[in-house]
């Protein structure tokens, strides 16, 4: 009987914890602040009146499933918990401490992933802020270690920031409030604005765009495009807010930066309508047959700026986090290997590399980092 009663209480306290558990997550889903807000009656009149959303969700323009089953082996937990050799970096990536005299005028520099800093027409420009991890929850999605980590502290004021999509490895919560205070302006796609004002942004320093939309913004014009992807930062809110790449065109610059997508047709739509670029920023990373449709392969990438009618490629996307299965510099291995067989001009700055268009960083980094127990990276691996 004693057993039995002690059993019974042990069970008591079990359900419990239980429930306070429960409760505990219920709340962190449904309050914490990186899960972002909800739009206000404007955005959500703007969103309503989109002809790209129907049916309470933003549409790609082509039919487009997340997951592809590619028939070969499933991705399970355990790929993620235990890495093989080689799949993440051995140790602290090379990196340039960022020089902010040297970041003058038709200047650049890549901050790692999808993050970047240019300069045109006086105007200093950053794209998807992340400098904390791409995930809402401390035990996942930390940033690979740098030689020499850039924090926003040892930046430049900056005038305006782009957004492509709120995914956490694009739209880091801790970053935007940092940032809050030392931006003029933040252009957004629809819906995306209502985060942003959870955050602490002023609602009336956010521009809100819809695909094929413009703005000037001291003597630049910024277009939101299409890419085809997803959006949604919890459980049960995909596709609430848009998604989309963006065109910089100033007086001496014309850049694409892509954000996020799989390949499709809308590559060469944007470069017949707003090319030729003297830039294009485009994704190279995170790819994986299992989902095909939303983030290209190295050799679509290359393909994607040929349509564009790009003069220079720069990669981005990769070298940041681990977000699929392939080794962490299989990208640019792939990415540079295509490039030179259709005679594409690549850049491959170090994070941190302050550079211009008339003498673009080339240098194989990478290939210093390579541990004997690296294999080769073929280019038809799709994995």
């Amino acid at each position: 009987m004693e057993i039995l009663q002690s059993l019974l209480v042990a069970l008591k306290y079990l359900l419990y914890a239980v429930v306070i558990l429960s409760l505990l997550v219920w709340l962190f889903l449904n309050y914490a602040p990186a899960f972002g807000g909800k739009p206000d009656k404007d955005s959500t009149k703007r969103i309503a009146n989109s002809k790209n959303f129907s049916a309470g969700k933003f549409a790609n323009l082509v039919s487009t499933q997340v997951s592809t089953s590619s028939g070969s082996r499933k991705i399970s937990i355990f790929d993620w918990i235990f890495p093989p050799d080689g799949k993440n970096p051995a140790k602290p990536l090379p990196s340039e401490s960022f020089d902010g005299d040297s970041f003058t005028e038709g200047k650049f520099v890549w901050l790692g992933h999808s993050t970047l800093l240019m300069k045109t027409s006086g105007v200093v420009i950053m794209t998807d802020p992340v400098f904390n991890r791409a995930s809402p929850v401390v035990l996942i999605g930390n940033p690979f270690s740098l030689q020499n980590p850039i924090a926003i502290d040892d930046l430049p004021t900056v005038d305006a920031v782009i957004i492509s999509h709120d995914h956490y490895d694009h739209l880091d919560y801790q970053a935007i409030k940092d940032l809050s205070d030392r931006v003029d302006r933040f252009f957004v796609p629809l819906g995306v604005k209502a985060h942003l004002q959870r955050w602490g942004v002023n609602g009336e320093r956010i521009s809100e765009l819809d695909w094929y939309e413009s703005e000037l913004y001291r003597g630049l014009k910024l277009t939101l495009a299409p890419a085809r992807h997803f959006s949604g930062r919890r459980f049960g809110n995909r596709n609430e807010t848009l998604w989309g790449s963006w065109i910089i065109d100033s007086k001496t610059l014309n850049a694409y930066f892509s954000g996020d997508g799989g390949y499709s047709e809308t590559f060469k739509t944007v470069g017949e309508q707003y090319g030729p670029f003297d830039i294009a920023f485009i994704e190279n990373g995170a790819y994986n047959l299992n989902w095909a449709n939303i983030h290209m392969m190295p050799e679509q990438a290359v393909q994607a700026s040929i349509d564009l009618n790009a003069r220079v490629l720069f990669p981005i996307h990769w070298s940041k986090f681990d977000l699929s299965m392939h080794p962490w510099d299989e990208p640019a291995i792939r990415i540079t290997a295509e490039a030179k067989r259709r005679n594409v001009t690549v850049v491959t700055p170090l994070i941190g590399e302050v550079f211009d268009l008339e003498k673009l960083p080339q240098v194989h980094w990478w290939e210093a980092l390579r541990t004997q127990v690296d294999g080769p990276v073929m280019a038809g691996n799709n994995q």
